[in-house]
């Protein structure tokens, strides 16, 4: 069972992108084509939503250390081939703050690029590993 319903998510995040009015894209590094993406299907759990919600949990885990305990699966008929199926931990407020703060992140001239929220999340997770080694460089070792 999730913390979090995935549908409440789904159905805010849709009413969010709608009432903004800005253009979703997807950049299909394959085709070099950007592909109109609706809100719809951006904040389906077949959609985008599963990119979303990881590139949120990535803001989120940089700023407290915690995750989403999200549950992924692969599914060959969703957009991404991934498919949210539950949020196992936090608040329905965290996981809504940082995914619009994902978002907002990935959004330039007035548009949603949705492919570049793996870059905002391999930044954050980059950033966290220099955080982490850092932190071991900087402790005490073991006394002899």
């Amino acid at each position: 069972m999730s913390a979090v319903s995935v549908e409440t998510v789904s159905r805010t995040m849709e009413a969010l992108l709608t009432r903004e009015g800005r253009p979703i894209i997807y950049h299909d590094i394959a085709t070099g084509a950007d592909l109109p993406v609706s809100a719809k299907t951006t904040a389906s759990p077949t959609g985008l939503l599963p990119a979303l919600v990881v590139a949120g949990e990535a803001v989120w885990r940089e700023a407290t250390g915690t995750g989403f305990v999200l549950d992924i699966v692969k599914d060959r008929d969703a957009f991404l081939g991934f498919r949210l199926r539950g949020i196992g931990a936090g608040s329905f407020t965290a996981i809504m703050l940082a995914t619009m703060e994902a978002t907002a992140q990935v959004t330039g001239s007035g548009l949603v690029v949705a492919s570049d929220l793996s870059a905002l999340w391999s930044a954050a997770t980059e950033r966290m590993e220099q955080t982490a080694q850092a932190q071991t460089s900087k402790s005490p070792g073991a006394s002899p």
